[in-house]
């Protein structure tokens, strides 16, 4: 397993940011605030970390969807990885 991955990390008021962060679940547990919950985002293989008392409609998920910090990786059975940058660029966008 990779020890540290590149991620897009998206918190409130602020526009989306490149982070190298540990690639464990107490890593990302901090950085959301609670115990994440998963749901994939609108690329494919990469998938939004975020804490999971807020329930989310069923729906394609805009950023207005998310209160708080969450988190975007990319998931490459069965390991965690990095982001590509083309992945950052794309998601950069969607998620501003």
């Amino acid at each position: 397993m990779v020890k540290w991955i590149t991620v897009l990390l998206v918190e409130p008021g602020k526009t989306p940011d490149i982070r190298q962060m540990p690639n464990n679940l107490k890593a990302f547990e901090l950085t959301v605030g609670g115990y994440p919950e998963i749901v994939e985002s609108i690329r494919p293989g990469c998938f939004i970390f975020y804490n999971g008392v807020q329930p989310l409609p069923q729906k394609s998920l805009s950023r207005a969807d998310f209160e708080g910090t969450f988190i975007i990786l990319r998931v490459d059975p069965p390991e965690l990885v990095s982001l590509t940058q083309e992945d950052i660029d794309i998601l950069s966008q969607a998620y501003q």
